[in-house]
């Protein structure tokens, strides 16, 4: 099973459409249109997903695996998933595919969408192809009929300055929310997992701007 898809804020955020759906760290969700978008800090396995979006390069090798909840993926199956996704390679950076997910079922995932954003293993992620990435891996998604997705904080990995990752999740906030926007997604319900509170925050911050700006129409 393979599918393959390719597709500016003011500085204080508004109060956000409060949803409480994280019982854990009662962070606020925001709905767009039928997809309620919600963040969480922690372990991409466990967010009770159909769905896990990962990040991968153009050999369609898994990585970094040090995101959080995916340190032991291999042992739960990874080496089976990445070789399918590698059997699809060369991988065009920007673009998403889907493979299965044997040894995750018992989690509940169902499915692993490989977001390419990496040129080679250990190379850092362009935000041109981050900007890419994010649409078609919601495409796939969608097209898989499947309705709650988690993906991380795509793109982040190898930065360490703050503007640089400001710039990062604005433009993952940006296509997410457009993607939204332009299409009609079958998904329900999608988690943006972040490895640090501070990145969390900054996504929710993103969030709230985008739902006021671009979604919520002033008369």
């Amino acid at each position: 099973m393979a599918i393959c898809a390719s597709l500016r804020y003011p500085e204080r955020a508004p109060a956000p459409v409060r949803m409480y759906v994280n019982e854990v760290d009662d962070r606020p969700a925001f709905r767009f249109g039928r997809t309620i978008v919600s963040v969480a800090v922690g372990d991409l396995l466990g967010q009770k997903a159909e769905v896990i979006v990962v990040a991968a390069n153009r050999r369609g090798v898994l990585g970094p695996l040090a995101t959080p909840g995916l340190t032991g993926l291999r042992s739960l199956g990874g080496s089976e998933i990445e070789r399918e996704a590698m059997s699809l390679a060369p991988l065009e950076l920007g673009i998403a595919v889907m493979t299965g997910a044997p040894g995750l079922e018992e989690r509940g995932i169902r499915a692993v969408v490989h977001a390419v954003i990496h040129p080679a293993l250990g190379e850092r992620a362009r935000i041109e192809d981050v900007r890419r990435a994010v649409p078609a891996a919601l495409t796939v998604a969608t097209k898989s009929r499947l309705r709650s997705v988690a993906m991380p904080l795509l793109g982040v990995e190898s930065l360490s300055a703050k503007a640089d990752v400001d710039a990062m999740v604005a433009a993952v906030v940006d296509e997410l929310v457009g993607s939204l926007r332009r299409a009609i997604p079958r998904i329900d319900r999608l988690t943006i997992v972040c490895r640090f509170a501070e990145h969390a925050d900054a996504v929710e911050v993103a969030l709230a701007k985008a739902r006021e700006r671009v979604w919520t129409r002033v008369p």
